[in-house]
């Protein structure tokens, strides 16, 4: 607006010609500067929900997986309300659990046998997927020849002991007879020469000899009485020889013990150089092949295979609905249909969780309690040749 001031100055107002705009108002800058703040925030809090979709789709659709709900479903999920849910009571909730399959009674690292050393592996006796019997040898050691030599001198010492005990015997018994023979002569000598003494004696107090011959009888009878003593004592030195209690018997006898006791050390060295089974089961890995030193994995594991079962690590929280009995069903993308058994056992300790989920959220430190479920004969035979596959595990509980 222009204004024109006239004679009697009173101000006309005039319409411009339009070449120049007229300034906005307060109030119509506000208005327009609210209306971009509003543009920019819409704008702002689209960005923000696309971002927190694309981060919170995978585990919202995983938890909807484990609930047993369809992920295209979860709008009518969410659409529920207090009319369609009954309110007196709870519906029957299932337990899931991460798990993984194993043997009935596990998996067995077969190690190396006690004193074995630094032994290496000479020769298997079993490969992968072989069946073995408890006791059974699926490998030999490189230390197996010197313990086999050990073991043969060992038998050779003990039948070298084993003569020499029959030829004391013989000898002992010989030297008895021997002894008791010489002592019988030496008591008929010796009453000889007692009786010859009273006879020389007499005949020098009659004055019919003379006093030599009552000396040399007394000498004789000294002598007699002198063998008759050491021939007793050879009687009793091989005493004993017929019932083995004779000294040089005994000494032999103990000798053999002895060889006999290192037989046996040589046995027990060269079962260190075979490697057994403890049970019987299926070989499922070789882990050290000839030549190699078998390290803190063992030489082999077995499982028995025939009867397979499934671990499941139940939350500390959940663990109180599961009881033994309880039908469990178990899938995974790599079984080709999912698996069905019963509860048998459960742990009496709360441990660490071992088997992790692969979403980036996962709880690594939770606390779990493992439940042994024993499968069917068809799921067992199913799973045979999955053994440690992770599951996911689905408890049937009872309402609470």
């Amino acid at each position: 607006m222009i204004e024109v001031v006239a004679k009697d100055g009173v101000a006309l107002p005039l319409e411009d010609s339009g070449k120049a705009d007229a300034p906005m108002s307060s109030s119509q800058e506000q208005k327009g500067g609210s209306w971009w703040r509003t543009l920019l925030l819409a704008g702002l809090s689209l960005g923000l929900g696309v971002v927190a979709g694309m981060y919170l789709q995978s585990p919202v659709l995983k938890v909807l997986e484990l609930a047993g709900l369809d992920p295209l479903q979860s709008s009518s999920v969410t659409a529920l309300t207090e009319e369609s849910q009954p309110t007196t009571a709870a519906a029957p909730l299932d337990v899931v659990a991460l798990g993984r399959l194993v043997p009935n009674g596990g998996t067995l690292a077969v190690a190396l046998p006690n004193g074995a050393g630094d032994a290496r592996i000479a020769r298997l006796v079993v490969a992968e997927g072989e069946r073995v019997e408890a006791g059974e040898t699926v490998a030999e050691l490189d230390n197996m020849p010197a313990l086999l030599a050990a073991r043969t001198s060992a038998k050779s010492n003990l039948a070298a002991q084993q003569a020499a005990l029959e030829q004391v015997r013989a000898s002992m018994l010989a030297n008895l007879a021997e002894a008791r023979a010489n002592h019988s002569a030496a008591e008929a000598a010796s009453t000889f020469a007692d009786l010859e003494l009273e006879r020389q004696t007499r005949l020098v107090a009659g004055n019919s000899t003379t006093q030599v011959l009552l000396e040399q009888a007394r000498s004789n009878a000294i002598k007699a009485r002198a063998e008759l003593g050491r021939t007793a004592a050879l009687v009793e030195r091989y005493g004993g020889a017929e019932t083995g209690s004779q000294p040089d018997i005994l000494l032999a006898a103990r000798n053999l013990d002895l060889a006999r006791a290192n037989l046996a050390r040589a046995e027990q060295d060269l079962a260190s150089a075979r490697v057994v089974a403890p049970r019987a089961g299926i070989v499922l890995e070789v882990h050290a092949r000839v030549g190699e030193k078998p390290s803190t994995t063992g030489v082999m594991t077995i499982g028995d295979i025939t009867r397979m079962t499934a671990e499941l690590e139940v939350y500390q929280s959940d663990v109180k609905q599961v009881a033994p009995g309880q039908i469990a069903r178990m899938t995974a993308q790599a079984l080709p249909a999912p698996l069905t058994g019963k509860v048998t056992q459960i742990r009496q300790i709360v441990g660490r969780q071992s088997v992790m989920s692969t979403e980036p959220a996962a709880n690594a430190d939770a606390r779990v309690v493992r439940v042994t479920v024993a499968l069917d004969a068809e799921s067992s035979a199913l799973a045979r040749s999955y053994t440690n596959l992770e599951v996911v595990g689905r408890i049937a509980t009872k309402a609470e």
